[in-house]
């Protein structure tokens, strides 16, 4: 069994992802016109300074910034697909809820985090 933090030759000090679903069939194949799933985790993928830290093949997509945790993606009761997106600043920082289940939500979530990686760089 390996440890949760710290202590392996190959730890980088963060935990280690817990296994996840994989994202449902509907938001990786939309097939409306517009940005699909698949599309905005190629983007995202594509932003200097965001790290895919995607534990393996079929995990959902989770990003780091600056060595934390940033964003990351759920499914809700529905099968609607969110991401979870760090907010603010420091210690106190929380995740914020930002639905990404229709092209015009997933092009709004990649506008919102590549202003906020553009305006987190320059410092």
């Amino acid at each position: 069994m390996r440890p949760a933090r710290g202590g392996g030759e190959d730890d980088d000090g963060h935990r280690v992802p817990r296994p996840r679903p994989p994202l449902p069939a509907h938001a990786r194949d939309d097939d409306r016109e517009g940005m699909t799933h698949a599309q905005l985790v190629e983007a995202l993928r594509a932003i200097d300074g965001l790290v895919d830290v995607t534990g393996g093949r079929g995990d959902r997509p989770n990003f780091h910034l600056l060595h934390k945790a940033y964003l990351h993606f759920h499914e809700s009761h529905d099968g609607e697909v969110y991401a979870d997106v760090k907010v603010g600043g420091g210690p106190r920082a929380d995740f914020e809820p930002v639905w990404a289940s229709t092209p015009a939500e997933r092009e709004a979530l990649l506008s919102r985090v590549r202003k906020h990686v553009r305006r987190v760089s320059r410092r």
